[in-house]
């Protein structure tokens, strides 16, 4: 391998780990607003004493991505070589965002804390069924 391919190959791989990082924060952003909101509108919030189906505040959407946005960070530069580069970075965000969302939406609805946790193996499963769906084993 010749020096030029391999620093060319270098910077490839570099510039995807930045992209993909880049949209785990916004994708985080959006999904952990998204998360916090659908359990304040369920009433499952448990933040203040205006615990009531259709509860929704501004402040909901800041905590809700001051969360998601860091760990969507970190999830996108952590999926990025196991899964996101087998796929391709078009392919797994619709797929990863609606893992996020239903899957943390839900582990909400059963107790706050599970939120968290439930969003992350969510962001995990999506990928992986996209991954499965896009190169079936023969």
């Amino acid at each position: 391998m010749s020096q030029a391919s391999w620093t060319s190959r270098l910077i490839s791989e570099l510039r995807g780990i930045a992209l993909s990082t880049g949209v785990g924060l916004l994708g985080g952003i959006v999904c952990g607003g998204t998360i916090l909101s659908l359990c304040a509108l369920a009433g499952r919030i448990q933040t203040t004493a205006d615990n009531y189906i259709g509860f929704w505040d501004w402040g909901l959407l800041v905590e809700g991505t001051m969360f998601g946005g860091p760990i969507g960070a970190i999830l996108g530069f952590i999926s990025y070589i196991p899964l996101s580069m087998t796929i391709g970075l078009r392919r797994a965000i619709l797929p990863a965002a609606i893992g996020t969302v239903l899957c943390g939406f839900l582990g909400s609805l059963y107790s706050p804390l599970m939120g968290l946790p439930a969003g992350i193996f969510g962001f995990f499963a999506g990928i992986g069924i996209e991954k499965l769906r896009s190169h079936p084993r023969p």
